[in-house]
């Protein structure tokens, strides 16, 4: 008897235990890569963020309704888009000091959102939502990013001045503010993401190249055909010409380094861009379905291609791909059925899949010996392509099994072999006499620079003389 009840003793003593033992979440239930956490598994009520995660990717928690609190650390900095959507249990956010990004609607249809009683709700140094009613908002200088949609459809706003330490304004922060049409920001703000303005009384009242902060251009309301950039912009900020219909061409100022994502998207008219030298990046979809453009010829500090940057662009014949480290994006170039050749500098890293997939009318690809990041996917569906390169090249070990592969780097009359016909052939096209096929412009860019010049009719007298090896 007295056994039995030590037993019944334990097993109480053991069910008293595990029933005060709250529902903490365990390092095993998040899947983590390099810092990043992509997944979670777990079914607590209390959440703790492992202290490896610096970013929470998108849609990481979204539609658990089972957290009602999360506990963040000090090493995380950025919460992806709709992380916590959906999260209706969602009381408590803590430990977010140093958070400096959050995503679109990370938090949409949480009780942390809802229940707020903060003028203005923050993370760190986000601001992800206001909650007040004045007519006039004074932003704190504490707040660095204002996230998507902060301030979506407020009808009270009539007057915004930023802190002086806002560096960045969200996707649709303003959007359908409709009686916003006074605005005053730091001239710190260097990004501006789209539609951050539209349907303001702000914005209706502005005239041809629309800019604030730190040299942003967010909107062009001009009605000429041919835009030349003003020396004041520094970027082009994303949607800043999306589907503009009218321009037919683009002059790029010396000042610009960026252009956003679908900054000139759609604008089914717009035939030519002159790049400038100092641009750096060319975002996703920037010029996606521009169907008229024709040629392209990037500046020589370009290192950003993103993804789908030109897709679609139906009419796109040439390229010449000019950079410093350029990195060529996923579908960069996909699906420009029109495109033939393409012409690489030395100076690209990387050219990742599908770059110029389903370029159905894509001929010829020359690619240096200097590149070695490339494979057969990257022209997935270019059943027509030549790659010109060199023999025993990175190139030629990626491709030549999949692809036809030319060695004569220098014929430009392609007639098989390299000879002091070529040189003059260079010269003749340089002098607009007579124009190169693509084949040979293709074969004739033997400094590999992305562009056929005098420098290339010299150096293919330098093979001749054997003084260059090819």
């Amino acid at each position: 008897m007295k056994k039995f009840i030590l037993i019944l003793s334990a097993i109480l003593v053991l069910s008293c235990t595990f029933s005060v033992v709250p529902a903490f979440s365990a390092d095993s239930d998040f899947v983590i890569e390099d810092g990043v956490l992509l997944s979670y598994n777990g079914k607590d009520t209390t959440v703790t963020i492992p202290s490896s995660v610096n970013v929470i990717a998108d849609k990481v928690f979204s539609g658990n309704t089972a957290i009602k609190t999360v506990a963040l650390h000090s090493n995380l900095y950025s919460i992806g888009n709709e992380a916590f959507k959906d999260c209706t249990s969602l009381e408590k956010v803590s430990g977010a000091d140093n958070v400096n990004y959050v995503g679109a609607l990370a938090f949409a249809n949480t009780k942390f959102l809802t229940k707020s009683t903060d003028e203005f709700c923050t993370l760190g140094s986000v601001l992800i939502s206001y909650n007040g009613k004045s007519q006039k908002v004074i932003l704190p200088d504490s707040v660095k990013t204002i996230s998507a949609y902060a301030f979506l459809r407020n009808k009270t706003i009539a007057s915004f001045v930023s802190g002086s330490n806002l560096c960045s304004i969200g996707e649709g922060a303003f959007y359908e503010c409709t009686a916003l049409s006074e605005l005053e920001v730091s001239e710190n703000l260097t990004f501006v993401g789209a539609d951050a303005f539209k349907s303001t009384k702000w914005l209706s009242s502005q005239s041809d190249y629309v800019t604030i902060g730190d040299g942003l251009l967010i909107a062009y309301k001009g009605t000429s055909t041919v835009v030349n950039i003003p020396l004041s912009v520094k970027s082009i900020s994303p949607n800043a010409f999306y589907a503009n219909k009218k321009i037919t061409s683009v002059n790029l100022s010396s000042s610009v380094y960026s252009i956003g994502s679908r900054a000139f998207m759609d604008c089914s008219n717009l035939s030519q861009v002159n790049f400038n030298n100092g641009l750096v990046m060319i975002d996703d979809e920037a010029f996606a379905k521009c169907v008229k453009l024709n040629k392209i010829t990037t500046g020589s500090n370009l290192s950003l291609i993103g993804e789908g940057a030109f897709m679609n662009c139906a009419g796109l014949e040439s390229v010449s791909l000019c950079g410093n480290n350029l990195n060529i994006g996923y579908g960069a170039f996909a699906y420009c059925t029109s495109l033939n050749t393409v012409m690489m500098s030395k100076d690209i890293a990387s050219v990742t899949e599908c770059a110029f997939a389903k370029d159905s009318s894509l001929e010829y690809v020359t690619i240096p010996p200097q590149i070695i990041s490339v494979n057969k996917n990257s022209f997935d569906g270019c059943d027509k392509l030549t790659v010109v390169c060199e023999a025993d090249s990175f190139a030629y070990n990626a491709l030549s099994d999949s692809f036809s592969v030319s060695h004569k780097i220098g014929d430009a009359d392609t007639d098989g072999s390299v000879t002091v016909i070529d040189a003059t052939a260079v010269q003749m096209h340089l002098a607009n006499k007579k124009t190169l096929s693509q084949k040979g412009f293709a074969h004739s860019d033997v400094d590999y620079d992305g562009t056929v010049s005098v420098l290339d009719a010299t150096n293919i007298q330098q093979i001749i003389a054997g003084l260059i090896k090819k």
